[in-house]
Formats: structure tokens, C-alpha cells, sequence
């Protein structure tokens, strides 16, 4: 009897261990999802700076910067 009384006391500890380190990695996937989080937002700026810094250019390579002075806005 003492000695199932041994293995439930150390199965026991090792439910605790487990649950720790649960607990741990939860925590470190929370903190990788607010970082990748903030990757993807500083990708859909950069994303939107390349599309804009395009549409000028193409703006000037067509000549609407001309045509704006023509027509004098």
C-alpha cells in the first residue's frame, strides 16, 4: 500500500510539472501571436508605401503631373 501511495505522490508531481509547462508554452504562444501580430501590421504599411510610392510613379512617367499644371491645380 505505501508503495502505491509512492507512485500516485509522484504522478502527482508530474501532473504539476506538466501543468507548469502548459501554462508556459500558452503564455509564449500568446506573446508570438501579439509579435506576429505586429509583423503583419508593419508588412500592410510597407505594402501600402511600395503601392503608393508606384502610383506617383506612374503618375509621372504618364504625365499627370504635366497635365495638372495644365489644367492648374
Amino acid at each position: 500500500m505505501d508503495d502505491l501511495k509512492q507512485q500516485v505522490d509522484r504522478l502527482e508531481w508530474r501532473v504539476d510539472l506538466h501543468e507548469e509547462q502548459l501554462k508556459s508554452l500558452q503564455d509564449n504562444a500568446i506573446e508570438l501571436k501579439e509579435q506576429l501580430d505586429c509583423i503583419n501590421k508593419s508588412l500592410a504599411q510597407i505594402k501600402w508605401l511600395v503601392v503608393g510610392g508606384a502610383v506617383v510613379y506612374w503618375g509621372q512617367a504618364m504625365g499627370f503631373g504635366q497635365f495638372l499644371k495644365l489644367v492648374g491645380v
